[in-house]
């Protein structure tokens, strides 16, 4: 008895899993609020599980691959209201400190969905911008630094390589 009850409610949790939809508001261009609700039986833990889930699905669904944290918020289960969590999140192209890889979490499940959302919304992925190029050494030498390297017996190919814009 005790393992068909165990049963029945483990079904109960999956099937309330794969209902779950996934909602969130763009506040700006790179900038979202995800959000979750249990339904049913669930805890605060399974609510933001499930929301760091969906955040990386949408980061992934609206063409980025990588999210911060900006604000977080969750909620226990209470007689009259069931577990919920919420996080604001900012996307990236590229990687930073305190940034998490949109793809490591993210589910086929939840991408589908939220580009079908996305989609609905007229929602235009951003154009990938390409890295700044390195910054050019701009340095120059003085004459007396050049008089000193030359006194210290640098020679001319070691002098142009310390002074790329005197040369």
């Amino acid at each position: 008895m005790r393992l068909r009850i165990t049963l029945a409610l483990a079904a109960f949790l999956v099937s309330q899993t794969a209902f779950a939809v996934i909602t969130f508001d763009q506040l700006a261009d790179d900038i979202f609020v995800v959000s979750h609700r249990v339904k049913g039986i669930g805890s605060r833990g399974q609510a933001m599980r499930l929301v760091y889930e969906k955040t990386a699905s949408l980061c992934v669904a609206a063409g980025f691959k990588y999210y911060a944290i900006l604000d977080q918020e969750s909620q226990a289960a209470q007689e009259d209201e069931s577990a919920n969590a919420s996080i604001r999140a900012q996307f990236f192209q590229g990687d930073a400190d305190g940034r998490i890889e949109c793809a490591k979490n993210a589910s086929r499940e939840y991408i589908g969905q939220a580009g079908e959302k996305l989609a609905k919304l007229g929602y235009v992925p951003p154009a990938e911008k390409p890295e700044p190029p390195a910054p050019k050494a701009t340095s120059s030498c003085t004459v007396e630094q050049i008089t000193a390297m030359v006194k210290a017996g640098l020679s001319e190919e070691q002098i142009k390589a310390a002074c790329p814009e005197s040369s």
